[in-house]
């Protein structure tokens, strides 16, 4: 079986640390699937594991189907290195899910030990005088009480406002990603409630966008304008578009 010029160690690496990226298959020379895993942002995970599974079990190829260089000789060490990376990302994980709800416990228990304190403490004035007959105050119709956001609404928000950050996402690709059934699977009313009160430049979303497709993919103006409106790509308006084609080179 012909070997190729590209190493596994490499490769191993790239789809590890960096397979979010689609780096290990522009590495291979797939150029075309690569493109692919990186707008999906590496098949929203699931191409990443099963990148980094063909990987350790010499099944990867490069782009002319040789097997990679090396992997006979660092298989062994790959699997346990990898096996150690997954497995402290988990237990991290695991840590901070458990620390956070004692944290939200010590801050709702403390103002109510210090206001218990400081009742006990407070000297009480006594009264020496008769009681004055309280004056008579006009009766108020009471204030109507605004309804409560419902759980699933502000955790919707909480994530919009992390993908529109993070990731510069259009509203349109917010949205698809709130209720996509391989993203986050929220309900539409809540992703809708979660789009339309993000705090969100959408204009520089796709600025951000425009940039990361110049520098990185090296794309003309045009075809940069088209991935950015593209419904399998950003899904950015025409006028969001232009403005990020006009500053492109601010």
């Amino acid at each position: 079986m012909l070997v190729s010029n590209k190493s596994f160690v490499v490769t191993w690496l790239f789809a590890l640390l960096l397979g979010i990226f689609a780096v290990d298959r522009f590495y291979l020379g797939k150029v075309g699937t690569g493109l692919l895993k990186l707008f999906t942002f590496g098949g929203l995970g699931v191409w990443v594991l099963v990148d980094l599974i063909l990987v350790l079990t010499g099944a990867q190829r490069d782009k002319q189907g040789r097997t990679l260089a090396g992997y006979d000789q660092n298989k062994k060490i790959a699997w346990i290195v990898s096996a150690v990376v997954i497995a402290l990302s988990m237990l991290i994980s695991g840590v901070n899910a458990a620390a956070n709800p004692t944290d939200a416990t010590s801050a709702a228990v403390a103002p109510v030990a210090a206001a218990d304190s400081a009742e006990m403490t407070e000297p009480k004035a006594v009264e020496t005088t008769a009681p004055e007959a309280a004056p008579v105050e006009e009766t108020k119709a009471p204030e109507p009480v605004a309804p409560a956001v419902p759980a699933e609404y502000s955790s919707a928000l909480v994530k919009a406002t992390s993908y529109s950050k993070n990731m510069n996402m259009s509203k349109s690709g917010l949205y698809g990603q709130l209720t996509s059934e391989y993203g986050e699977r929220f309900s539409p009313e809540a992703a809708q409630y979660g789009v339309d009160n993000v705090q969100a430049d959408w204009n520089a979303n796709a600025l951000a966008k425009a940039k990361s497709y110049q520098e990185n993919m090296a794309m003309s103006p045009e075809s940069i304008r088209e991935q950015l409106t593209s419904e399998y790509g950003e899904q950015f308006t025409a006028e969001e578009a232009d403005f990020a084609i006009q500053h492109l080179n601010d």
